[in-house]
């Protein structure tokens, strides 16, 4: 059987990934998302990898998630190489598998 380590760097780009894919394809999510500008788009897709990761590194120092983060300066510069590869996998993401116009016209009209 194949066991793998959920490390930080697996579970923020994971999550990364899954956020551009909620605010693509979650109909309540994805009309109010829609209406954003592009740089909005990008700012509240970068948002949200930046606070899971930071909560993910918080629950680290004060003891609540056990993972090989440092609570220190190397720690959080870690956590800034996490943060960084979670938003290219973010933008990537919803690039890659944005809705198509008539695909978005469906799913908003229904």
């Amino acid at each position: 059987m194949y066991q793998f380590d959920v490390s930080p760097l697996l579970l923020v780009t994971l999550v990364a990934g899954g956020l551009a894919l909620a605010f693509d394809y979650f109909p309540g999510i994805a009309k109010w998302f829609d209406a954003l500008t592009v740089e909005a788009k990008r700012l509240v897709n970068a948002a949200g990898v930046i606070l899971f990761a930071a909560v993910i590194f918080a629950g680290q120092c004060l003891g609540i998630f056990l993972t090989n983060l440092i609570c220190s300066l190397q720690g959080s510069l870690d956590l800034l190489y996490i943060i960084f590869l979670a938003v290219t996998v973010n933008q990537g993401v919803h690039l890659a598998l944005k809705p198509t116009a008539r695909y978005k016209a469906r799913m908003f009209n229904r």
